[in-house]
């Protein structure tokens, strides 16, 4: 309970973020009936110094200004989920969308002062470069490209629901993944992901923004590309952007370029690997210097207690 206790509070530490004591035992998978268990726990770590508690957040290190950096977070994805959820609903309108969920920081119910605002986009199997192409025109053309409110950075089919990665990174980012349109498609991204619940068995997003109703003109334009011409153009499209996220990164060599972008028939992803590898790194070392921190202080527990007995003798 302790080691779950801790390492759930460390990896959201590397994003400032404090938890309170509820959110602290939903994400470490604590039940109900054994919450009484998990404060003790908390609060003996708190009470030794190794972890902190201010305003009903709990964190690592001392650093209490980080309960305002989450407060103000907090208020700002609050104020941005209007334009998350207006934007999801021009998504879903575009031909062969299968489902949109809110990933990144927003997912998690925080925004930084400069933090886009991130889709995972599912799509019908065979369509994802046309889906993709026509939103790329809509944020270029009627967005300037901005990338604001309208990060478009993964794309997968519904043929491609299973992620591959299996540890806390990607679990995280699964779990929290808010559905804004189509809550069965959320639920197909859960069960083809069940491992997450390795890390989060108890947690899942209730998808209380979700809508589910498609347009008429989205059914049409279906209807007039779901056929081997848009086959053709689907092959096409796949090809052609590749060409041109290939040159628009031309001075990457090929081993940073695969770890910077998954360009398949039925997946496209931006920096896979670069990000979860920093964070991934950054947890090791966060849980290595707690071990260090607490093997001293178990140490020096040791040696009070010898001292104690000696001169008790």
């Amino acid at each position: 309970m302790k080691e779950e206790l801790v390492s759930t509070l460390l990896y959201f530490d590397i994003f400032s973020y404090p938890l309170t004591q509820e959110e602290l035992l939903l994400f470490a998978g604590i039940p109900d009936n054994h919450s009484d268990k998990a404060l003790q726990e908390l609060n003996s770590l708190v009470a030794t110094g190794m972890l902190s508690y201010s305003r009903g957040f709990y964190f690592a290190g001392s650093k209490d200004a980080l309960v305002d950096k989450r407060l103000n977070g907090n208020r700002r994805a609050k104020s941005r989920m209007r334009a998350a959820r207006l934007y999801s609903r021009i998504i879903s309108h575009f031909p062969f969308v299968r489902g949109v969920m809110l990933s990144g920081s927003i997912s998690k119910g925080y925004m930084g002062k400069r933090d886009d605002i991130d889709y995972f986009i599912v799509t019908k199997p065979g369509r994802l470069w046309i889906t993709r192409t026509l939103l790329v025109l809509f944020k270029k053309v009627f967005l300037f490209n901005s990338y604001r409110n309208f990060c478009i950075n993964y794309f997968v089919d519904e043929d491609k629901l299973h992620i591959q990665e299996k540890n806390r990174f990607t679990a995280t980012e699964i779990a929290f993944l808010m559905p804004v349109y189509n809550k069965d498609v959320h639920n197909k991204m859960l069960e083809a992901n069940r491992w997450i619940k390795q890390y989060y068995p108890l947690f899942s997003q209730n998808g209380e923004y979700a809508i589910e109703k498609d347009s008429i003109v989205k059914r049409f334009l279906e209807l007039l590309l779901d056929n081997k011409l848009g086959d053709r153009l689907d092959d096409y499209l796949l090809n052609l952007s590749r060409k041109i996220i290939q040159q628009k990164f031309d001075s990457a060599n090929n081993t940073s370029f695969a770890l910077s972008f998954v360009i398949k028939k039925n997946e496209l992803r931006y920096l896979p690997n670069r990000q979860q590898h920093r964070i991934m790194n950054r947890f090791s070392w966060k849980i290595k210097i707690f071990e260090r921190k607490w093997n001293m202080q178990m140490e020096g527990h040791e040696l009070a207690l010898q001292t104690a007995d000696q001169q008790a003798v």
